[in-house]
């Protein structure tokens, strides 16, 4: 009887013992488990100010170059600010990681491919191209949620072992996924757009760290591809033979309208250019409108918004807590920055026609609206700044890990 009594207890703390190493095995795990970190920082001042700044200045521009024909363009352009005002709102609210997760970069990802589709298939032509769907233009939405996939893949490429840094995994997966976006966005025909998100993908490809024995031939494969459709499509064609040829007359009328204001310029709302002889002075030439009314020194202000934007935009992505931040602001950045380079260079003349806008300046609604959530976005990331005792170990551009070969994440 004692001995069966002795059995059951020794049973009974066995049963407990086990009870208590599996609690404490749960708790090991979800201590294990990262938490979700918390914003450890303000909103970049000088990004905000900057994004802000040029909002401010596009209505007071858009308005100065449109009132002859009525208030409805200066409706317009601030109902589409205040909505892209909010989705900057929602883009600094919103925690960035969100789209690192697996489902939704997916989702981003076959949406934003549908949508580029149904635009070939049924979206409405203006002029030669066919760029919408309903009041959307898809591409606007490819050149963001291109560069946050990719942020996303290289971030989960970083965490594995350092022979995963193969051909296959790091340019061979994301750079078909990028060929898609190009050939979808070529086909409408978009070509300057293709290119931006081509050069952008590229310098996105160099931040992560990719080998550059990998990405050069991939380089030139892809510059090959891009010249070949440019070369056999008549609409591209066209313009880069009128633009050899001299019959620029829209860029020479730019030239005009910059050279005509001077140091200060004329004055708000004096331009002479808004009077039909550049009929899209307040979307493709608003640089333009700008030098004349503003002159030189309006002009030069505008140069070092953008100049700023850029150095503040990369500082942020090299403080940031995590690979996906780094990545994803390095993305932003640049494409931002590309758009407004092109949008100036055809201004100046220096490159061929391209319709591309002037990014948060020009009257629009698809690009002003991404334009300004991909700013939140990048703003969000600079909430989230790494701690001083973490340092810039592992942490920079063009670091790759260096694991043991039986590395695991």
């Amino acid at each position: 009887m004692a001995r069966t009594r002795r059995y059951t207890m020794s049973r009974q703390r066995l049963v407990m013992n086990r009870r208590t190493v599996t609690q404490a095995a749960r708790r090991a795990v979800r201590a294990s488990k990262p938490r979700a970190e918390k914003p450890n920082s303000q909103v970049d001042p000088i990004v905000l100010f900057v994004v802000v700044t040029l909002v401010m200045v596009g209505l007071m521009v858009v308005y100065a170059v449109t009132f002859h024909r009525g208030i409805s363009y200066l409706k317009w352009q601030v109902a589409r600010a205040g909505v892209g005002l909010l989705a900057l709102f929602i883009g600094i609210r919103l925690r960035y990681t969100l789209f690192a997760g697996p489902r939704l970069r997916l989702v981003m990802l076959f949406g934003t491919v549908g949508l580029l589709l149904a635009t070939i298939v049924t979206g409405r032509s203006v002029g030669v191209a066919t760029r919408w769907l309903g009041f959307l233009q898809p591409a606007e939405l490819a050149k963001f949620v291109l560069p946050m996939w990719l942020a996303a893949y290289f971030a989960d490429l970083k965490e594995k072992p350092a022979r995963d840094w193969n051909f296959k995994k790091s340019v061979l997966v994301p750079g078909g996924v990028a060929a898609v976006f190009l050939v979808l966005t070529l086909v409408q025909p978009a070509i300057s757009t293709t290119v931006i998100i081509a050069v952008s993908a590229f310098l996105m490809f160099l931040v992560a760290g990719v080998k550059l024995r990998f990405l050069v031939p991939i380089g030139l494969v892809a510059a090959s591809l891009v010249f070949a459709a440019i070369r056999y499509t008549p609409y591209a064609q066209q313009r880069i033979r009128e633009w050899k040829e001299g019959d620029r007359y829209q860029q020479k009328q730019s030239l005009i309208a910059l050279g005509s204001g001077g140091l200060v310029g004329k004055g708000l709302g004096e331009g002479k250019q808004k009077f039909y002889f550049l009929p899209k002075l307040h979307t493709d030439f608003i640089v333009a409108a700008v030098g004349e009314e503003f002159g030189f020194l309006g002009s030069l202000a505008l140069f070092v918004l953008y100049g700023t934007f850029l150095v503040a935009g990369m500082l942020i992505g090299l403080r940031a807590n995590s690979h996906f931040g780094q990545y994803l602001s390095s993305g932003i950045v640049i494409t931002i920055f590309l758009y407004a380079t092109v949008h100036m260079g055809v201004a100046l003349g220096i490159l061929p026609p391209t319709g591309q806008p002037l990014p948060f300046v020009s009257f629009g609604g698809s690009a002003l609206v991404t334009n300004l959530f991909a700013a939140g976005v990048l703003l969000n990331v600079s909430r989230f700044k790494r701690r001083p005792d973490e340092g810039p170990a592992g942490r920079g551009w063009n670091r790759r890990p260096r694991l043991s070969r039986a590395g695991t994440r």
